[in-house]
């Protein structure tokens, strides 16, 4: 008897401490979780023998872009210019004086890939196993980067630290290696590895065939793992905290602080074929998010079945694009006194509300969308034209230029009477509707113009690529943010409308000229824009756009770079910027909450038919939709990509990042992810979000704590520098603390109770372990 007191007494707190937990873990199995079914309007390509786990393979053989269970070594978000870091920890750039340059990654440790019954631990030979066969065998990040070098420019200096050595520097190639989703565990490509190791350049060429063709085994790199897919399903799933004691979720967790993968453990994705057949999906509850361009109607459907919809920032243009260079002599357009004058006539709101949904009317017409303007430094901001509607102005200017009106007819200086064709491609019926109010416009202003419509193949693939328009109506060159603009101002995009091989006539909006030259940079001729005399020059498209190469994304000569463009495109008008496009997406709020974010933003709300646009609200549930690496982020897959963030939780469950906006951490201990993200405490009203959770309040003070940062130059090489800050901590302490201030009145359900309830069940098991001892 004095044998088993002694036990119980030792046992006690173990006791009590199991008594606690299963207390607590009552309020665990309320814990609400769901599925989340994301239903996609497009298709892919299975085929069970396929490489589809094989990133070196061309669409459709690989499905890595469609199954996205891989994570980066850093997200960048070119919004803000800002880094996450993820497998990476830290990243120092060198640029040295001969032009070449050396990126250096330092891994974070206790990363684990996972397939379900096994694990493998990351290393550094596996992020050189990706970037060595991608240089070697297929020429990536050529010419920076080039294969006869990459056994000595791509090098593991330890398990966890791999070096890039660049032959040319580029101020842009290192964010493109630092975002690149890590897909091959170096024990499954070891066979490829050590082939091309043997070889030299010209052999691995030949060799990539063999690479493409290799039918690697699947494993994950992230929260969650695919358990199945077929001909039109996916399915992920939350990997363990735990397997065979190696943390998976639990090291995520750690990563991803601000994150509500628990509530959503199994994410399927489902490929009916269209969009009709999404809307089936949605009605019959066999779908709860859908990243699908349904119609006004369609949509309408869908909320009468409790659906809601919103629309997100596309990063997308449309303008009438004029034909400079391969045209009939006939062209009006031509003249650029002409497309100066029809900038004044079309009514851009016209325009769009003939459509009635999904676009916004854009009235400046730079390259750029408007909702991102704030980005710009002021002193570029300052030249941007906002064209209203004027038909005297118009006519000014047309009289300017010899043309004259006679019988509400406008005529050439040589007496022609003008008439026009737009054309526009008929299976986008939303452009098509548009432009067609464009030309309506035009004929009541004097300038009879008929629309020609064209089937979409034909229009996109030889109409528009050949220049066989005069005008047509088409896409513009959209740009996610000033800082990532090089993407899209520079090759390939500029063939497409414009011959940089001519000269083209150039003017500041003042109406002077003044020479610029890019020295600094490292292109072959710094000369961008030379002046014949002052109030007249020509522009070097082709020198624009190497510089648009070299600059460092922020830095003076990519400022300066930015400013010559839009003055150009002002001035003359290659294209009429008209209307910004929304990506309308439907999601069931009895599985998803984000009307919380829509509803608090302080910044304005575009309300369109079926459903608001807020970029705010935006960030903090949709950020895949512009972080570079984060899954999710290429075509309209949805995949986990917004359960990283911790805006988007289930009805009752208030968000992390609500609970940090309340509790004022988000804006003093982790002001770093705020920033990431793209928010300031003045794009919420914490008020409103404490009386949307139903919780009183006590408003807490936001002074911000310094962080510890380090900066890596993103440079062009001798000149400007342009600062780019990486976050160094190797774990993130988690932030989804309980929020301190507030007294709940309702059923929600916190994260950090979850996190805490985990850390329990763990104490249960460790307990049960003993108490086992005890019995043998």
């Amino acid at each position: 008897m004095q044998q088993v007191s002694k036990y119980v007494k030792r046992l006690l707190p173990l006791l009590t401490l199991v008594a606690v937990a299963m207390a607590l873990s009552i309020t665990a199995h309320a814990q609400p979780q769901y599925t989340a079914i994301n239903a996609e309007s497009s298709t892919y390509f299975y085929a069970p023998s396929a490489p589809i786990y094989n990133p070196y393979t061309p669409s459709p053989g690989s499905l890595v872009g469609v199954i996205q269970t891989w994570v980066p070594l850093v997200f960048y978000n070119p919004l803000t210019n800002k880094f996450y870091p993820v497998l990476a920890r830290n990243w120092s750039v060198q640029v040295l004086p001969n032009g070449s340059g050396v990126l250096t990654v330092y891994l974070r440790r206790g990363i684990y890939w996972f397939n379900g019954s096994a694990t493998i631990p990351f290393t550094a030979w596996d992020v050189y196993t990706y970037f060595y066969i991608g240089v070697k065998a297929f020429k990536w990040y050529y010419p920076f980067m080039l294969p006869q070098y990459a056994d000595e420019d791509i090098r593991v200096l330890d398990n966890y630290t791999i070096q890039f050595l660049f032959q040319t520097w580029s101020p842009t190639e290192w964010i493109y290696i630092l975002t690149s989703q890590i897909s091959t565990p170096y024990t499954v490509w070891k066979p490829m590895v050590e082939k091309l190791q043997s070889m030299n350049s010209s052999e691995a060429l030949i060799f990539s065939k063999n690479v493409t063709e290799f039918v690697p085994s699947y494993w994950a790199l992230s929260p969650y793992y695919m358990t199945f897919i077929s001909t039109n399903t996916i399915v992920e799933k939350l990997e363990p905290m735990y397997y065979n004691g190696v943390p998976l979720l639990a090291r995520w967790i750690e990563i991803f602080p601000f994150n509500t993968f628990n509530y959503y453990p199994e994410v399927d994705s489902v490929y009916p074929g269209g969009n009709t057949q999404d809307l089936a999906l949605e009605i019959a509850g066999k779908a709860n998010w859908a990243y699908v361009g349904l119609s006004g109607q369609q949509i309408q459907i869908a909320e009468q079945h409790g659906w809601i919809n919103v629309n997100l920032y596309a990063y997308s243009i449309y303008g009438i694009d004029v034909n400079l260079y391969n045209f009939p002599t006939n062209n009006w357009w031509l003249n650029m006194k002409f497309r100066q004058a029809l900038a004044y006539v079309i009514n851009r709101t016209a325009m769009v509300e003939a459509w009635g949904a999904w676009i916004i009317p854009i009235w400046i017409s730079v390259p750029t969308e408007d909702y991102i303007l704030y980005q710009y430094p002021e002193f570029v901001r300052s030249i941007i034209i906002n064209y209203t509607v004027n038909w005297t102005k118009a006519a000014q200017i047309l009289e300017s230029a010899g043309f004259y009106k006679k019988n509400g007819q406008w005529y050439t200086p040589s007496g022609t009477p003008i008439t026009m064709t737009l054309m526009a491609p008929a299976g986008f019926t939303n452009q098509l509707t548009a432009l067609s109010e464009a030309a309506t416009e035009l004929t009541a202003f004097g300038i009879p113009t008929k629309i020609l419509g064209e089937d979409v193949s034909t229009y996109s693939g030889l109409i528009i690529p050949n220049g066989e328009y005069e005008a047509a109506g088409w896409f513009g060159p959209g740009v996610e943010s000033y800082y990532s603009g090089y993407a899209t101002w520079h090759y390939p995009w500029w063939p497409m409308y414009i011959n940089l091989s001519l000269a083209y006539p150039f003017q500041w909006p003042n109406g002077t000229c003044t020479p610029i030259s890019l020295m600094t940079l490292h292109i072959p001729n710094t000369t961008i824009v030379t002046c014949v005399n002052s109030t007249f020059g020509y522009i070097n498209l082709t020198n624009l756009d190497n510089a648009f190469s070299a600059a460092a994304p922020g830095s003076y000569e990519y400022a300066v770079a930015v400013k010559v463009l839009f003055a150009w495109w002002e001035y003359y008008l290659p294209q009429i910027m008209w209307g910004e496009k929304l990506e309308p997406q439907q999601l069931d709020p009895h599985v998803f909450d984000i009307e919380w974010a829509y509803k608090c933003s302080t910044a304005p709300t575009v309300l369109p038919p079926l459903g608001p646009a807020n970029l705010p609200a935006q960030f903090v549930i949709e950020p895949p939709q512009q972080i570079w690496g984060a899954p999710g982020v290429s075509g309209g897959v949805w995949m986990p990509g917004p359960l990283y963030f911790g805006g988007v939780a289930p009805p009752g469950v208030m968000p992390p990042l609500a609970q940090a906006m309340l509790n004022g951490s988000l804006w003093t201990k982790y002001k770093w992810y705020a920033d990431f993200l793209g928010i300031s405490p003045s794009d919420f009203n914490t008020t409103c979000i404490a009386s949307y959770f139903h919780i009183s309040y006590t408003p807490v003070t936001t002074t911000a704590t310094t962080t510890a940062t380090t900066t890596t130059t993103a440079v062009s090489t001798v000149t400007t520098t342009a600062t780019m800050t990486s976050t160094v901590t190797s774990t993130v302490a988690s932030t989804t603390t309980a929020v301190s201030t507030v007294t709940v009145t309702k059923t929600v359900i916190s994260t950090a109770l979850i996190a805490g309830i985990v850390v329990i069940v763990i104490v249960i098991a460790a307990v049960a372990a003993i108490i086992a001892m005890r019995r043998r």
